[in-house]
């Protein structure tokens, strides 16, 4: 049927609203005890409008006219770039907030505006008694830029579409709430006729249902309620994961502020439609590149990190799909060389696509020539004439033709459910040790090598993925590979069939351009803001990474748990509960990404001290000079010390202070020993309005006294604490004696990862990022990880902080220095791993400095932030399962290690910090090293609290 043979359809009336069923409860009607419904008493008077404006021309003849307009500029490209972006709107007034620009407002201006400011289109009302707008309006911005621009309607009549496409619109909207599900997928499908791109709008579940029913590419949300006009801020984030990631989606209403728009851009949203906020700004081009600032994906070094390294586009058959791929961001595309399959090219065919990916772009996708038991000389062939970056063999090839194959391999291996995990890491352990580069997991079954469309089962991927480094392969598509790649730790994806457009008989396959975009994007974007999701191989056992239901970490689950007062036991369970909702939620992690990067100074810096280390090594030297040292050491200082409030502490505190929020309390405890942890609450409570107390034992408060003033003048509490030693561990007790009776109002912001479950867990979560950070900056510039990771360890925040990282890397050595005191030897330490026992401390089962009676002893150490007898769980799993190494620095040895960091490097250490660097010269005598070795140290703070106890040691041991 062609455009001019459709039934004239412009004068129907429409079926009743939400359902194909009548819901006299939905409708609009006039009587005093019926609620008002402003959509509809819309809806009703521009259906009026629509008979008198467009009742001189047929259905046909508006069709003929919206035919011969220009073509409509894409959009679908745009928002499936990576990111949210944003949809700027032209409105003078509302029925919520009334008149918001004036009558003579310079549309045309303003829509200029929005275009300099970065916005991917422009919405402009067209309705004029409520809104101000008019089908006018929308043909002024048309013709005034460059971008596509949706015609904001309501829809009424068929008729409506042809005219709106005619006066230039390039999208329009589509309410779900005023059409039945077929009248909805009808006028959908008529838009796409004519080139308009629908955005359907939903509200609730129901409307969202039959906005998924149709064809429609683009899917809205919008937190108001067009029946009452409230706005539900919320409604929209709760929505978005039920509509498919092989759609787009745009979430519309409620925002006033960025944060609302990074929010959006953090669970998955491809665009925001922004209106009231960005009219009424008095410079509408610097408030839409606010929001397109806001809409963009993180890329601070943790989330880089964390982004799936490889996505491959594979079984390409011609330009278009090589074009597609590119755009898009592919790192690999694969060429099929497997005779008598679906997506088989001639060797000819496949160099002269090669040839258009490498004319398209200056750093073009690899190149992977794909091969199925093709045998040597055929392979040899391949590679002569195609030149492929890599080979991938998907057939049933030996370890020795895999080998030979003259350029990088990769290898598919083709598993069942029904195959062992260890079974399958074996293989891939022989191929890889035998050079291959990647192995790719991939689904067993069909008439051919790979491309069954199907997925390799979850748990048997997972399990492997743990292991080894895998590409996932088989069954991925625009709407899943993101979900895959969140619950499997895989280091890529790849995807053939799932990019494709529907298979047209005797025919090859093609790429769907849009679902190449949008499997990369999805693919990309999958982990971004998920720090605690898995995304490497981890290869030792669970118990090192992570704590069981009850809290236990080790190999066997010996340490951790909760032991606690039968009182605590609801607030613990309460804040598990509320960590738990968080721990993987994007927004969450965005906002304190956001608040560490332009508040607290997150990244921080990776220095590589070069004066340092060449000293480091002369130590060593002088400690055995026989000792094989490495020829050149390099090595990186993680300067913590250059966060907010000087400390790494600011990262847990700010973290904390907003899960309170999330609590619903609105009263802040902490514990300090050196300060450093009551000075980053007392900030994050100064930040977020919150009353602060800290604890901090009185003999602390004397040699700390910098650090209790600049508490004080955050506005914080600080509570001497007289009892026991009067030290961090009574500065402890005595913070949870007062959680014990606030426990309505009060959350507890444990400095460490010690205590009960779920804190050693919370604040290593919180503090994973100097690892996470230190990670990427080193990899940047060596290409590598480091071969030791080292930091000193009190009760542990710092400690795991930098070392969870690698944890899972087993060619990176773990190390941590604890505070010695006057020597081990003498009893007077606070080294609770190379000194102590397994006892319960505070809650958690640990190791701890106690008696034969199981009482706790008093630690001993000039180093306030180490002055406590326990460490962490983790910490301790890790050293007891041989994964950690503990060396011990004495009080003279850390001051030393002071003054050696600031004459070499200028650099001023805290007293915790400089442990580690004392004992560094030990550890380059006890290892293995390669010629050229990296090690990276954690600087957990800055030394100028200390100063006072560095001046009195320098007067006794001289300058």
């Amino acid at each position: 049927m062609t455009l001019v043979d459709r039934p004239e359809l412009e004068l129907e009336r429409l079926a009743p609203p939400e359902d194909d069923t009548p819901d006299p409860a939905d409708r609009f009607t006039a009587g005093a005890d019926r609620k008002r419904n402003v959509v509809h008493e819309i809806a009703e008077r521009r259906r009026a409008d629509i008979r008198d404006e467009m009742g001189r021309l047929t259905l046909d003849e508006h069709l003929a006219i919206a035919e011969a307009t220009p073509p409509p500029r894409p959009i679908l490209d745009r928002l499936a770039r990576p990111g949210l972006h944003l949809i700027a709107e032209i409105k003078r007034s509302s029925p919520s907030a009334g008149a918001i620009a004036a009558a003579d407002e310079d549309i045309v201006a303003r829509a200029r505006a929005y275009e300099a400011g970065g916005a991917s289109a422009i919405s402009v009302l067209c309705e004029p008694h409520w809104f101000g707008g008019s089908v006018d309006d929308l043909r002024r911005v048309r013709a005034a830029v460059s971008i596509p621009v949706l015609a904001k309607e309501f829809v009424v009549e068929a008729i409506q579409l042809p005219h709106l496409r005619a006066a230039g619109a390039d999208l329009v909207l589509l309410l779900a709430v005023l059409h039945p599900a077929k009248r909805l997928a009808l006028l959908v499908d008529r838009a796409l006729e004519i080139g308009l791109e629908p955005l359907v709008e939903a509200h609730d579940e129901k409307e969202l249902e039959r906005a998924l029913k149709t064809n429609a590419r683009l899917i809205g949300i919008n937190n108001r309620d067009l029946k009452t006009l409230a706005v539900d801020t919320d409604r929209a984030i709760r929505l978005r994961e039920l509509v498919p990631d092989e759609r787009l989606v745009v979430a519309e209403s409620g925002v006033r502020d960025a944060a609302t728009v990074a929010a959006w851009r953090a669970v998955g949203f491809d665009a925001a439609l922004v209106g009231e906020a960005l009219v009424r700004s008095g410079d509408p081009e610097a408030a839409a590149r606010t929001f397109v600032s806001a809409g963009r994906p993180p890329t601070d070094p943790a989330n880089r990190a964390a982004t799936v390294s490889i996505v491959k586009v594979c079984g390409i058959t011609d330009a278009e799909g090589i074009l597609a791929a590119i755009r898009a961001g592919a790192d690999a595309i694969g060429l099929n060389l497997v005779p008598g399959t679906p997506r088989a090219l001639e060797l000819a065919e496949a160099v002269a696509l090669a040839r258009v990916a490498r004319s398209l772009a200056a750093s073009p996708p690899r190149i992977v020539a794909i091969t199925a038991d093709a045998g040597r000389r055929r392979v040899a062939e391949i590679v002569a004439a195609l030149d492929p970056d890599a080979v991938q063999f998907s057939g049933d090839e030996s370890v020795e033709d895999v080998a030979d194959a003259g350029r990088p391999a990769w290898k598919a291996l083709r598993v069942s459910s029904d195959d062992e995990p260890a079974a399958i890491v074996g293989r891939a352990i022989s191929y890889r040790d035998a050079g291959v580069e990647r192995i790719l997991l991939d689904a067993a079954g069909g008439p051919h090598p790979g491309g069954t469309g199907t997925r390799i089962a979850t748990e048997l991927a997972r399990v492997v993925a743990r292991e080894i480094p895998v590409i996932l392969a088989g069954g991925l598509d625009p709407a899943n590979v993101a979900g895959a790649l969140r619950e499997i730790p895989a280091i890529g994806v790849d995807s053939a069939s799932g990019t494709e457009r529907p298979r047209v008989a005797g025919q090859r396959p093609t790429k769907d351009p849009l679902r190449v975009a949008l499997y990369i994007k999805r693919a990309r974007a999958a982990r971004l803001d998920r720090p605690n999701l898995s995304a490497r191989p981890t290869p030792v056992a669970a118990g090192l990474l992570t704590a069981d239901d009850a809290g236990r970490w080790g190999i066997e689950r010996e340490f951790g748990g909760r032991y606690v007062p039968e009182t605590l036991m609801a607030a613990l369970e309460q804040l598990e509960a509320a960590y738990a909702a968080i721990r993987h939620d994007p927004v969450f992690w965005s906002e304190l990404r956001v608040l560490l990067a332009t508040y607290a100074g997150r990244p921080t810096a990776l220095y590589r001290a070069d004066r340092l280390a060449y000293e480091a090594l002369e130590r060593a030297v002088a400690l055995d000079p026989t000792a094989r040292l490495p020829r050149r050491l390099r090595l990186y200082l993680k300067r913590e010390d250059l966060a907010h409030t000087g400390a790494h502490k600011i990262s847990n505190a700010l973290g904390q202070a907003l899960l309170t929020r999330r609590l619903g309390k609105d009263r802040v405890i902490a514990e300090t020993g050196a300060g450093q942890h009551g000075v980053a609450t007392a900030t994050a409570c100064a930040l977020l309005g919150l009353p602060c107390v800290v604890f901090m034992g009185a003999v602390d408060i004397e040699r700390q006294q910098p650090n209790v003033l600049r508490m004080r003048a955050l506005g914080a509490e600080v509570r001497p604490v007289t009892s026991g030693t009067a030290t961090l561990k009574d500065a402890v007790n005595d913070a949870m004696r007062d959680w014990v009776t606030n426990v309505a109002t009060t959350h507890y912001v444990l400095g460490s990862a010690m205590g009960p479950h779920p804190y050693p867990t919370i604040v290593r979560d919180l503090q994973r990022r100097i690892g996470d950070e230190s990670a990427a900056q080193v990899f940047d510039v060596e290409g590598r990880l480091p071969d030791l990771a080292l930091a000193c360890v009190g009760g542990g925040s710092n400690a795991i902080g930098l070392l969870d990282r690698f944890i899972g890397e087993p060619q990176v050595r773990l190390a941590v220095a604890e505070a010695a005191g006057e020597g081990i030897a003498s009893g007077k330490h606070a080294a609770a791993l190379a000194g102590g026992t397994p006892g319960i401390l505070h809650g958690s089962r640990s190791m701890m400095l106690q008696d034969g009676d199981g009482q706790v002893t008093e630690a001993h150490s000039a180093s306030a932030g180490l002055d406590y007898p326990g460490v962490g769980p983790q910490i301790a799993a890790l050293a007891g399962s041989g994964r950690l190494e503990v060396e011990a620095a004495t009080d003279d040895e850390a001051f030393e290690s002071m003054r050696w960091l600031s004459r070499a490097e200028g650099i001023l250490p805290a007293l915790e910090s400089a442990h580690a660097l004392a004992v560094l010269p030990r550890l380059l005598v006890g290892g293995r090293w390669p010629e050229e070795a990296i090690v990276l140290v954690g600087l957990s703070g800055r030394g100028d609290k200390d100063l006072a106890q560095f001046g009195r040691w320098i007067e006794e041991h001289g300058t």
